[in-house]
């Protein structure tokens, strides 16, 4: 059975046992209710043939006793009989009203009556009730109501039927829309989707979907745009070995001093070469580690300063080949709590993009402030430039793996990466459970935060 044939037999079923529960109760309450009206008129009735014989005594009259009960078996139709007993000085008089029906189910009963002027006259008198004609229009009124409950019932399921089956149409329909667009997305038809402006919980299906779709559209796109890189690369360094080395070979083989100097200079460039495929293969180790679990940080007190120092003066020459100058801006920064070798990968990851983004006359400097949070001491790391910046887009982007912002598509001075670097520095900063964050503007520049523990 479909999900629609569900909602609407499910639908119609509850409708269906509520409205019976309904019905049971108010029929009920009105048998209760007419039990009640039976028991009132039967009161009732006695009261009427207690009063008719008091009446009959005070007036010394046996004919008007039995004229009162003919009329009240008139106004009573339930007074099946009644049988008269007179009594005065130890002498009976007997009168009867009528006789039983055999197959009526009467209910016997009995009144005695003392003449109030003479003690030694009395009349007792004994009559039926039948029941089942005390209790008819208690029957009627239930029958009626089953009959109106009846009409009420089936209108209502009419009703319920149409309207579990606009309900479970407007559900199913959206569901259909959902697997068709899932069908889309199986056969590569990524980033569709599906616009339903609703605030229920199918309209949070329905942006999940949405959310999910625009996301595997993004790892393919990164997808594509890794492999691009890595073949780049890797077919970049190894062609400039393989081009060089023949070089080498002509040069040495020439004798010459000129020529030998030339060897050692492209000797110099394959040993870049190689150290940038070395990194390339170290950033897919650390990310294959960080995706595993696997990526271990030893964390013990360290001086953080003498760290940036290095790397500053590590990226020196470099800086001043492209016109930019880095300035260190910690002195003398309390120690951390930190793995060494990892924050140096940080720093040197974080400098090199901005290295690589900003151009001729440019600034970076790396920058530190101690600060109390949460009842303890963080240094906050600034690595800031003064390059070109991005917008709101590329930040959202920014540490994802294999992602990479429209800004690094040209003009990039060196390499253009893989998009792996500050994927990596997340994760060594999350390690040290300190955060990264990220402030930048088209044109003035990019600042990137991290934190780490200080030592206490």
């Amino acid at each position: 059975m479909t999900i629609r044939g569900k909602l609407i037999v499910q639908t119609v079923a509850l409708q269906v046992v509520s409205l019976l529960l309904l019905s049971y109760g108010s029929i009920l309450v009105e048998r209760q209710l007419g039990e009640r009206q039976a028991l009132r008129a039967g009161g009732l009735l006695k009261e009427a043939v207690a009063h008719a014989a008091t009446d009959a005594l005070i007036q010394r009259d046996q004919v008007q006793l039995l004229s009162y009960l003919n009329f009240l078996k008139l106004q009573y139709p339930s007074l099946s009989y009644a049988h008269v007993v007179w009594r005065k000085s130890g002498k009976t008089f007997l009168q009867d009203l009528g006789e039983p029906d055999p197959g009526a189910r009467v209910l016997e009963d009995r009144v005695l009556v003392p003449d109030p002027s003479e003690a030694d006259r009395s009349v007792e008198i004994t009559f039926g009730v039948d029941q089942d004609v005390l209790r008819a229009p208690q029957r009627e009124s239930e029958h009626r109501m089953i009959r109106v409950l009846m009409l009420v019932g089936a209108g209502t399921a009419l009703i319920g039927l149409l309207l579990a089956a606009l309900l479970a149409a407007s559900l199913t329909q959206t569901l259909g829309a959902l697997g068709v667009m899932a069908a889309q997305i199986s056969e590569g038809k990524l980033g569709v989707r599906l616009e339903w402006d609703s605030e229920d919980e199918i309209g949070a299906l329905v942006r999940v979907f949405n959310a999910m779709s625009e996301r595997l559209a993004e790892l393919d796109l990164a997808k594509k745009n890794f492999v691009s890189s890595v073949t780049h690369e890797l077919r970049s360094p190894l062609g400039a070995v393989e081009s060089f080395i023949p070089l080498i070979r002509e040069k040495l083989a020439s004798g010459d001093a000129a020529a030998a100097s030339s060897a050692r200079d492209y000797l110099d460039r394959i040993q870049a070469n190689v150290q940038r495929l070395n990194r390339f293969i170290t950033d897919l180790l650390d990310v294959a580690k960080i995706e595993q679990g696997k990526m271990e940080c030893v964390l013990r007190p360290v001086d953080f300063g003498p760290i940036v120092a290095e790397v500053a003066q590590f990226f020196e020459p470099k800086a001043r080949q492209q016109g930019l100058k880095i300035e260190n801006m910690i002195q003398g920064a309390a120690p951390v709590v930190a793995d060494p070798e990892r924050v140096r990968q940080v720093l040197v990851n974080l400098v090199a993009n901005a290295i690589k983004f900003t151009p001729a006359s440019g600034r970076i400097w790396i920058s530190g402030e101690q600060v109390r949070e949460s009842g303890r001491r963080w240094l906050y790391v600034t690595v800031g430039d003064s390059g070109r910046g991005m917008d709101g887009a590329d930040l959202a982007r920014l540490f994802k793996p294999f992602s990479q912002g429209r800004n690094a598509a040209d003009g990039v001075v060196g390499p253009k990466g893989t998009g792996l670097g500050l994927y990596i520095v997340k994760s060594i900063i999350d390690q040290h459970g300190g955060r990264v964050d990220a402030a930048s503007a088209p044109g003035q520049g990019t600042r990137i935060t991290f934190t780490l523990p200080a030592a206490e």
